[in-house]
């Protein structure tokens, strides 16, 4: 089956800030941009993202959907949390963000590109750009970026709408803070 995005997810597909916050209504189809979004570079060997969630079982959902779409593409699904590896050698690791310091599970590691699904459950910016200090590459031709989803609410509702300057949800606001871009492109049903 041939997917085509709609235009919020173009965009929020094509932008290169470094930083992309997709979020909004339900139905907007943030996790189906975001599987997409992983498919790039992916037949690079040397590429490792990873796909965090506040709680390991949250990412059953993810998890299914990506089996979906990426094990006819010959993607191997293993472990708990799942790794996925792709036949290039590329892999999407799956982990979460339970308790202040799992962070450090992931400290050392080189992670181009950061998926968090439903980001506003992350109780603070604190623990999120602890992870950041992880998405780096010395890896010619990958450009690190997050991508960011969420719906309205959560625990950390009002540091992510700080961070993104998000004062309506009726337009994408792009800027750069910190030496970074950052980027909130609404998701909407319509």
């Amino acid at each position: 089956m041939t997917w085509y995005p709609t235009p919020k997810q173009e965009l929020a597909l094509q932008t290169t800030a470094d930083e992309v916050l997709f979020g909004g209504s339900r139905g907007g189809g943030k996790t189906d941009a975001a599987l997409q979004w992983l498919l790039y570079d992916i037949d690079n060997p040397h590429l490792r993202q990873l796909v965090i969630r506040r709680n390991t079982t949250d990412l059953a959902d993810f998890v299914d959907r990506a089996r979906t779409k990426y094990m006819p593409m010959g993607a191997k699904f293993t472990g708990n949390p799942t790794t996925i590896t792709f036949k290039s050698g590329a892999v999407i690791y799956t982990g979460h963000l339970a308790t202040p310091d799992a962070f450090t599970k992931y400290q050392g590691w080189e992670i181009h590109r950061l998926l968090m699904e439903e980001v506003t459950h992350i109780p603070t910016e604190a623990l999120y750009e602890k992870l950041l200090g992880s998405v780096r590459s010395t890896v010619a031709n990958i450009k690190t970026q997050v991508f960011l989803t969420t719906n309205p609410g959560g625990q950390g509702h009002e540091w992510v709408k700080e961070r993104f300057r998000i004062d309506s949800e009726e337009h994408a606001i792009k800027f750069e803070a910190d030496g970074r871009t950052r980027i909130y492109i609404p998701a909407t049903i319509r």
